[in-house]
């Protein structure tokens, strides 16, 4: 598995308890305040996320997918996430790499 391929999973991963956690949230069970698997974190190391105004852009938009994975139809597999969890990936390099052509 190539590190592109192991983020995209991350990412696929974070999508699928993101949906399962906003769902709770939902119920009125507040899940998201409890239950956070840190990917984030995990993904930003291996992309080498770099601080300031980029992390920050960078953080917003990885948040902004987790928050509409709410739109992808409820599956027992994370299959129906992949093509989310690229566009994901392709929009956060897009972030690192018109930052460092600056």
């Amino acid at each position: 598995m190539s590190q592109k391929e192991l983020i995209i999973s991350l990412i696929q991963q974070d999508l699928k308890h993101s949906q399962l956690v906003l769902g709770l949230d939902e119920l009125g069970m507040d899940a998201s305040d409890k239950h956070c698997l840190e990917i984030l974190d995990i993904v930003a190391d291996l992309m080498q996320v770099p601080g300031g105004h980029v992390e920050y852009d960078w953080c917003r938009l990885y948040v902004t997918y987790m928050q509409e994975c709410k739109t992808v139809g409820v599956t027992h597999t994370t299959t129906t996430m992949k093509p989310f969890a690229e566009a994901c990936y392709n929009g956060l390099v897009e972030i690192i790499n018109s930052e460092s052509a600056q």
